[in-house]
């Protein structure tokens, strides 16, 4: 029987820590919702290198785990890639890397899950996208097969790094519809904010963090404009761990520091929670791969406020609302018109629960597997 292995080091920090990134996240799920799927005719196995010992068992996956106890750093996996350790310990046939790099003794064995291109477009320095853009295109060249999670991302790969577009499927993320639905007792949904974070206004939400394509900051003094032009009953909550030391000074400089609010180390849970309870959900970034939070917030019924550029506008199609550049000058209008219930939300509510049901990760494992498959046995 074939062997394929999967390198979910990016979740470790979860079981160390419970904390984990986007890439995390959605390795999680997939490994998950691979663990579901009856008959697959190979093996799968789950690949991680640490010198703490800290594998994959705790994913609760119906795999194996192979375990390597060096360090995982890139000093460690360049001296690794030059010799076939992962492949003695694991025995595969093909590896999949879900997390867009890594050094390997043999690329031409591996199936990379490249996100997205943002490093060859924008160069945003805290994420370290000017070393990607040497190291990833010349190893993703070299790779068996790309997969990736939006057509807008699969083009953007294309043009920016000559890959034949054959060499490139794309799969989407999917949704945990078990987690994210809408909540019917909307009272119970405000009684709780109340108790657990103190929050008994109406509010606009956004889950965010420091990256500047975020426009995280742009969102905020876009809300203090509205409060300065509208009599608003709204409060602005985001999922946010540092913002900058500016931004917190010229907040309170606003007046407005009372009806902004900062959250971080959410559960999915408490997550879900706060999407129910917004009025709306706004993710005003200027490039994303994929935008996992407007699924999540479709999904939970909460209305969609986006941007229609790179993946957003395929994502969420017309289940969202879309500003237009520049979006300081839209956004304010748009939480007036909210604010003001002159929009048929009820609809948005509902195009939105549809739109969200289409994507689900066990239709990203299927469609994952089938991949495997025809790469295993050409």
């Amino acid at each position: 029987m074939k062997k394929l292995v999967i390198d979910v080091n990016s979740i470790v920090p979860y079981f160390v820590s419970g904390k984990i990134n986007g890439i995390g996240r959605t390795t999680l799920e997939l490994i998950q919702a691979l663990s579901h799927i009856k008959d697959i005719p190979f093996e799968i196995s789950l690949y991680t290198q640490n010198l703490k010992g800290a594998n994959a068992e705790k994913a609760q996956t119906c795999f194996s785990c192979k375990h390597l106890y060096l360090r995982n750093n890139e000093r460690w996996n360049k001296i690794i890639s030059h010799f076939p350790l992962r492949e003695w310990i694991t025995g595969y046939d093909i590896m999949h890397i879900p997390h867009n790099f890594e050094y390997v003794r043999h690329p031409e064995k591996c199936i990379v899950t490249l996100h997205d291109a943002l490093f060859m477009k924008i160069q945003e320095t805290a994420f370290g996208h000017k070393k990607m853009r040497k190291t990833v295109p010349p190893f993703i060249r070299k790779c068996k097969h790309i997969i990736t999670c939006s057509e807008a991302s699969k083009q953007d790969i294309i043009n920016t790094m000559n890959i034949s577009p054959d060499k490139i499927s794309v799969v989407y993320w999917g949704v945990k519809h078990d987690m994210f639905f809408p909540i019917k007792n909307h009272h119970d949904v405000e009684l709780q904010l109340k108790d657990k974070f103190k929050i008994n206004h109406p509010y606009f939400f956004s889950v965010s963090c420091n990256a500047e394509r975020k426009r995280t900051d742009v969102l905020i003094r876009s809300f203090i404009q509205f409060c300065k032009t509208t009599e608003s009953k709204h409060d602005l909550v985001l999922i946010w761990k540092n913002p900058p030391f500016q931004l917190l000074k010229d907040i309170d400089i606003s007046g407005f520091e009372k009806r902004i609010h900062f959250l971080n180390n959410i559960s999915d849970s408490d997550l879900a929670l706060l999407y129910n309870g917004a009025t709306a959900s706004f993710t005003p970034s200027s490039y994303e791969g994929f935008g996992l939070p407007l699924l999540e917030a479709m999904a939970c019924g909460t209305p969609v406020v986006t941007c229609n550029n790179s993946s957003l506008g395929e994502i969420g199609a017309d289940a969202v609302v879309y500003l237009e550049e520049p979006i300081e000058n839209s956004i304010p209008k748009i939480m007036k018109i909210f604010e003001k219930e002159e929009i048929d939300i009820a609809s948005l509510r509902d195009k939105g629960i549809k739109r969200a049901s289409e994507f689900t990760w066990e239709k990203t494992a299927r469609q994952t597997i089938a991949i495997y498959q025809q790469l295993l046995n050409p």
